[in-house]
């Protein structure tokens, strides 16, 4: 009777926690949360509260503090496994989050939604492959359910079941007309025709009116794509612009401050810096470095081909391992301008074997990896002093068809310069200021691979990047788009096609919109 009374009375205070937590009064809902884990510090509920209200305040170095804890009360539980993975992947520890992932893959999932969220995870983890089947599943039990749906197209996109997937997606649009990520996504999977094409629906939604911002930027970034893909530029390119303008007005954002960190890593990340102490004896990795939408997924695709190099898709690992390492320095959180500084006091043997660690065990399985994480150009002073042996390949791309690849492309959480015409031109400049400096200061580590030389002489510029890499030429490079691995990133519907030359010069249908960014890049930097 007693222990039935406990229960009572943990189910009513967790009710109510639950529920200031659900109305946003996070000071009362972490009252309540530790009041519980006071009283009951062995049930892993009142620890999954408080990670939870952590999430919530985006403090999610303590919510895993507390989803540890909560594994450690359960630690057969695959729901408190998924949260804790979950909030593992917001800190870029993806090589836990993954362990996390696999130690639920072997417990019975005993839902559609733990299915689901195992799934998910996976996903998060790079691992598409192993996240479908479960999203299978979890759609089976469940067929009308948009959320499980998408996750599922989600995952069929990473994989290259491409028709799968817009079947699933015109699943979600029928379960769930207002599901406006679908219709985004849907847009990107194939180039649209005039027999095949959604554009009077999207036209139609804008038109009745959707007052969710980031619904209707959604929105009018499909229509757009799917306008330009039947040639109709004007209005593809106004719907872009709408949708660019409200994304923009959504972030707090001054690009002048990236500007100055690019120019404050030409300035102190010179060669007598990145000679200073000695790096980790590693020679595995391969770092792919551009700016967005420059080709950086097309080398990667055309490396993985390699009978002796690993796909490490876009790894945080390398920032993250630089952010943990300045934090454990000690001291307040340091602006951008001040981290770049700081960062050249880590130790860069024990920053290399971080990273090296961190990236298994999705790494390490053949001799070589690639990591394609666009931002590492930011970092690749700091990787060459922490793995001298890597080697870098860099694309470059024209300055215009670049700025507009990204212009239209809508990013999650990154690249807030892209969304306005000066922010993107004041940006290439400082980022062509930046690159100058890596070809000066990485030497024979660096290849500058133009886009363009690459899509025409397709096999020429294969053997050079395998050359500069160290690998032996082999021919099924030049069939990347045969190649069965996943990508994660927005050029898993291109990346399956051989190569072509229609995006090059593109930019040249909008010359007249696109004037306040070529007054810029017309400037030498």
């Amino acid at each position: 009777m007693q222990h039935s009374g406990k229960q009572v009375s943990i189910a009513s205070r967790l009710a109510q926690a639950q529920s200031r937590l659900a109305a946003g009064a996070l000071p009362e809902a972490s009252t309540l949360a530790l009041e519980l884990i006071r009283s009951f510090p062995d049930d892993p509920r009142p620890w999954t509260l408080m990670g939870s209200v952590h999430v919530q305040a985006e403090r999610h170095d303590l919510a895993v503090v507390c989803l540890q804890r909560a594994v450690e009360c359960a630690p057969a539980d695959p729901a408190a496994l998924i949260r804790h993975g979950q909030c593992l992947v917001r800190l870029g520890r993806r090589a836990q989050a993954l362990a996390a992932a696999q130690a639920v893959a072997a417990l019975p999932l005993a839902t559609a939604a733990l299915a689901d969220g195992l799934g998910t995870l996976f996903t998060h983890c790079d691992e598409p492959a192993r996240a479908l089947p479960l999203f299978q599943r979890a759609v089976a039990a469940a067929p009308g359910n948009a959320a499980f749906l998408f996750n599922l197209a989600t995952a069929q996109r990473m994989v290259g079941e491409l028709e799968a997937a817009e079947a699933s997606l015109d699943a979600v649009i029928a379960a769930q007309p207002h599901h406006y990520a679908a219709y985004y996504t849907r847009a990107d999977l194939r180039t649209q025709t005039p027999e095949r094409n959604h554009v009077d629906a999207l036209r139609a939604l804008l038109q009745a009116g959707v007052a969710d911002r980031t619904a209707q930027i959604m929105l009018r970034f499909a229509l757009a794509k799917e306008l330009e893909d039947l040639g109709e530029y004007a209005p593809s390119f106004e719907q872009l612009r709408q949708g660019c303008e409200l994304r923009r007005a959504s972030m707090k954002y001054d690009v002048a401050e990236d500007i100055a960190t690019l120019d404050r890593i030409v300035a102190t990340h010179d060669a007598a810096a990145l000679a200073a102490g000695a790096g980790h004896d590693n020679g595995e990795a391969i770092f792919i470095i551009g700016l967005p939408r420059s080709g950086t997924t097309l080398v990667e695709s055309i490396l993985a081909a390699h009978s002796e190099v690993q796909s490490g898709g876009e790894l945080p690992a390398f920032p993250q391992a630089c952010i943990e390492a300045v934090q454990a320095q000690g001291g307040p959180m340091v602006s951008k301008l001040a981290f770049v500084q700081r960062a050249l006091g880590i130790d860069p043997r024990e920053l290399g074997q971080r990273y090296i660690t961190a990236t298994r065990p999705q790494t390490g399985n053949r001799p070589r990896f690639t990591d394609k994480l666009p931002l590492n150009y930011l970092y690749a002073g700091l990787i060459r002093r922490a793995l001298p042996r890597a080697r870098f390949v860099a694309l470059m791309r024209d300055p215009m068809d670049s700025c507009y690849a990204m212009y239209k492309a809508l990013f999650t959480g990154a690249y807030p310069f892209s969304y306005d015409l000066d922010d993107l031109g004041r940006y290439h400049l400082a980022w062509q200021r930046l690159m100058r400096h890596w070809r000066s200061v990485l030497g024979d580590a660096l290849l500058v691979i133009d886009y363009e030389a690459l899509v025409t002489d397709q096999e020429a510029l294969t053997r050079r990047i395998l050359d500069h890499c160290g690998l032996p030429w082999q021919g099924a490079c030049l069939a990347f788009h045969d190649r069965a691995g996943a990508v994660a990133t927005a050029s898993a519907a291109q990346v399956r096609r051989p190569l072509y030359r229609s995006s090059i010069g593109k930019w040249r249908h909008y010359e007249q919109q696109l004037r306040p960014l070529a007054r810029y890049l017309s400037t030498p930097a």
